[in-house]
């Protein structure tokens, strides 16, 4: 992982991590999940980094593993969140996980947004703040990127399914 403070004196999100369990609504080994306290649609958590990490360029392939946790423990409380309030399971179209990166960054500590249904979110939040590309990092670039640049194959590469796209599902595939 990427050597940095577990805990840094005065951040906002240590303080919640270390000493404010009421504001969490999931916690694992390396991550917690709280609400965005400015939120941008129904459903907008905020997926903290336990270790003090300033910010998703400070990164690197030993830390895939955090990543994918925070990505996969947000996910699991907004399946949890949708299911409670009578809602339809998460449509990937209609989500967004994601980093700011600098100079966007609001607090200095790694946080994940998960924000659904982007439909909710207004115009700005939408197509500039929360926009994939040089402000927003999508999560699951983030970790490609990460280990495309550290050289790590693809473990699909050279399998011919890969890249196989089915406007239908095959009839052998349901019986």
């Amino acid at each position: 992982m990427t050597s940095m403070l577990t805990s840094v004196t005065g951040c906002k999100f240590c303080d919640i991590v270390k000493n404010k369990k009421e504001l969490q609504f999931k916690e694992r080994n390396t991550c917690v999940v709280i609400n965005d306290i400015k939120p941008k649609a129904k459903h907008h958590f905020l997926v903290l980094s336990k270790q003090h990490i300033s910010k998703p360029t400070d990164l690197t392939v030993a830390d895939v593993p955090l990543l994918e946790e925070m990505e996969q423990t947000g996910r699991e409380l907004l399946r949890e969140q949708l299911k409670k309030a009578g809602e339809a399971d998460t449509v990937e179209d209609m989500l967004r996980i994601g980093f700011h990166l600098p100079p966007l960054l609001s607090v200095h500590h790694l946080h994940m947004h998960i924000i659904y249904p982007i439909s909710d979110m207004g115009l700005i939040s939408r197509k500039l703040t929360f926009r994939p590309g040089k402000v927003f990092k999508p999560a699951r670039e983030l970790i490609d990127q990460l280990k495309e640049d550290a050289g790590v194959p693809d473990p699909l590469e050279g399998n011919p399914a890969k890249d196989d796209v089915h406007d239908k599902v095959p009839a052998q595939a349901i019986s």
